[in-house]
């Protein structure tokens, strides 16, 4: 498959898909080209079995969906069919046992996340470093993928809640560490570092790039963060959906 690397200067590339669409229509908002082959065929073993679990048909759609625009975003970067992309499972880092984030197969360098709620989907692409995104829709007070405590929900403060849940997945920990143990801190507009306790040193001093998140700007009523080491709006970019003109 002859494709154009996706991922821009930016370290960051993030890309809203709408999922209550045919996967045809998710390759044309992407802009992309059709790979060859029955979307279905391009999702694994693991990833079909996992769709049939949900008894909703809107859900079950929704998931496919949003895993068919996954795998086309990351064999579009890797140059490779979707169905080659080799997507693995992380240790936990609760217990070490294999059921972690999601990851590409070792020697693979680009990172990913994705976030699910109500009919979009957030996919994040980054080289070299890790990365995280979440995304909420303001009319609820869960995302697909986990419920934000009460404390988080509309009525309190949704905005803190996904920056905390884009820095937890940027790290691999997701909901086994606490969110509450979580501060993080303005460092300019729109872009937050987290607040370690106990360090002294300056954060020029710290060893790597401070943990960072940045907010998002998409359309109404969604709201998102993406986060990950040294990380700044500057360094983010995002597609919105392709419109096709009829």
């Amino acid at each position: 498959m002859t494709t154009t690397a996706l991922l821009p200067s930016a370290p960051v590339s993030t890309w809203l898909v709408p999922l209550d669409d045919t996967a045809d229509g998710v390759v044309a908002s992407l802009g992309l080209a059709r790979p060859a082959g029955d979307p279905a065929s391009w999702l694994d073993a693991d990833e079909r079995a996992r769709a049939a679990r949900l008894h909703d048909a809107t859900d079950r759609h929704r998931w496919l969906v949003s895993h068919v625009a996954l795998r086309l975003l990351l064999g579009a970067s890797l140059e490779v069919h979707p169905s080659a992309v080799a997507v693995v499972r992380e240790a936990c880092p609760r217990c070490g046992g294999p059921h972690g984030r999601p990851a590409l197969a070792p020697g693979r360098p680009l990172r990913f996340s994705l976030s699910r709620s109500e009919g979009h989907a957030l996919i994040a692409l980054r080289r070299g470093l890790d990365v995280g995104v979440d995304l909420e829709a303001a009319s609820t007070s869960t995302s697909a993928s986990s419920p934000a405590p009460a404390a988080l929900r509309p009525s309190g403060d949704l905005a803190r809640w996904v920056r905390t849940e884009a820095l937890l997945k940027s790290t691999g920990e997701g909901l086994t560490r606490d969110p509450d143990a979580v501060t993080l801190r303005p460092t300019a507009p729109g872009v937050w570092s987290e607040v370690v306790e106990g360090d002294a040193a300056p954060e020029s001093e710290l060893p790597g790039p401070a943990r960072t998140v940045a907010d998002l700007a998409l359309p109404g009523p969604l709201v998102a963060a993406v986060a990950g080491p040294g990380l700044d709006r500057a360094r983010v970019r995002v597609h919105l959906p392709v419109t096709v003109a009829a």
